[in-house]
């Protein structure tokens, strides 16, 4: 009898020999794509787009590059709510005509700047299905940002063309202190899995001589993770 209660007894709990697929399942984990908690990298490169005639930004030469990492909880289906903390360097590339009358000399200058920042933001993601296990699907972010910048560089290239001589000098300065140091604003993604266009606009205020950065900036962002 007690061979037998054995024996029935590992009938009842073997385990089965069918495999779900785990595409055909939500929440599978703690940690993924449709579940409450789930977090990946980004890469991300914005430009500047002019609408001041003061913004002088040159093409190429200005812009920023994020790095960094997303954490996104969600509320419910269609809703998520996140945060994010990155890198950014942040570079502008300006041409100018100096004042005759203060450098007599030169005939132009070019100017850049290399700032180095940490940023971090939060936003309310919105989805639009299309979304599993593996896959982000459609979203669209919408959030606010603050960042703060602990380094600068500055290069200036100066043109000079007079009777005696003609040429350039360069000059490359590193500031720790200095003005402008804060920044923020608001910005959109609209993303679709590993990709994602983005608009912003910053309310930071910035000036060199007048010339200012361009507060509107487009841009695409590369969303790094397994499936």
């Amino acid at each position: 009898m007690i061979t037998l209660a054995t024996i029935a007894n590992a009938q009842r709990v073997r385990p089965s020999t069918t495999v779900i697929d785990k595409e055909k399942y939500a929440g599978p984990t703690k940690w993924s794509c449709i579940d409450k908690h789930y977090g990946y990298y980004f890469l991300s490169y914005a430009m500047p787009i002019p609408i001041e005639k003061s913004n002088k930004e040159i093409e190429g030469r200005s812009g920023k590059f994020r790095v960094g990492y997303i954490y996104r909880y969600k509320l419910a289906k269609p809703f998520d709510v996140g945060v994010q903390l990155n890198y950014l360097r942040q570079s502008t590339g300006m041409d100018y005509e100096i004042i005759g009358a203060i450098w007599p000399f030169y005939k132009s200058q070019k100017f850049s700047t290399i700032d180095h920042s940490v940023e971090c933001g939060a936003f309310m993601r919105f989805n639009f299905g299309k979304s599993d296990f593996r896959h982000l699907g459609w979203h669209i972010d919408v959030g606010a940002d603050y960042c703060y910048r602990f380094a600068k560089i500055i290069k200036t290239v100066c043109i000079y063309n007079n009777n005696l001589a003609h040429g350039k000098s360069k000059i490359k300065t590193r500031e720790k202190d200095g003005l402008y140091r804060h920044d923020y604003g608001v910005f959109m993604r609209i993303g679709w899995n590993y990709i994602a266009f983005t608009c912003e606009y910053n309310f930071g205020y910035w000036d060199f001589n007048n010339y200012r950065r361009s507060p509107l900036m487009f841009g695409l962002q590369i969303n790094m993770y397994t499936r």
